[in-house]
């Protein structure tokens, strides 16, 4: 998965997403026909997660192979005969000058339907989790928090969720390793998580203290943006 965090503060909105309609979106669906990506997300930051961000907008590819990341070229030629591929390359660059940009991998992820369209709301926990902990915190997330997702997605208020681990870039400066996504059609879903209700639904018995103490412990929260689909890919 790769993000590109885009700040768009200080240009027009609606030419912003002209521009993406005319020149971003072919491009990257003809990476997709091609086999290239799997799929392509744009995001307006609706909450963000600092009262200073630095960006409003993000763009999410994703891609079975690191490699589909290096070269938005490929793939682009074949697929506008009407077009020149190279200037529509160069402005592609043009719209997405990324304030930063970061590689993620995909560890674990269930949808409520695999075959739905993208929800409307995504929520990205962004958690620092301490050299020798990784495992431990993604048992946590696998065994614990995966099955509570599940059962939300029985109970129709989240749409899905993943977990996911920074490749690029890295270090103890960055501020963050790991992240988790959940997927909503509605804002209201947002509010609700682990209820002790729920908890208790899925693991019987559970010492309500300790479960949160536990969570707490593998690792810590750094923020918690609201994303809002603006476009994607047929």
């Amino acid at each position: 998965m790769h993000i590109d965090y885009i700040d768009q503060f200080s240009d027009d909105t609606e030419e912003f997403r002209q521009k993406v309609s005319e020149v971003v979106k072919p491009v990257q669906q003809a990476r997709k026909d091609q086999g290239i990506i799997t799929d392509w997300y744009l995001y307006r930051v609706e909450y963000p997660g600092t009262h200073q961000s630095q960006y409003n907008y993000v763009s999410i590819t994703i891609s079975e192979q690191i490699s589909a990341f290096e070269d938005i070229t490929d793939g682009v030629a074949a697929e506008f005969e009407d077009r020149n591929s190279q200037q529509l390359v160069e402005e592609f660059e043009g719209v997405f000058t990324p304030n930063h940009s970061e590689l993620w991998r995909i560890r674990n992820s269930v949808m409520q339907d695999e075959n739905s369209r993208p929800s409307r709301y995504m929520v990205k926990n962004y958690m620092n989790v301490g050299q020798g902990y990784e495992f431990e915190y993604q048992m946590m997330e696998d065994e614990t928090a995966r099955p509570l997702h599940q059962r939300r997605m029985e109970n129709d208020v989240m749409k899905g969720w993943e977990l996911n681990a920074m490749i690029l870039p890295g270090g103890l400066e960055y501020g963050y390793n790991f992240s988790t996504i959940d997927y909503y059609d509605h804002l209201e879903h947002v509010e609700f998580g682990f209820t002790e209700e729920l908890i208790l639904q899925t693991h019987p018995d559970t010492d309500i203290n300790e479960f949160f103490e536990n969570i707490n412990r593998s690792r810590d929260l750094v923020r918690r943006e609201v994303w809002e689909l603006v476009d994607s890919l047929d």
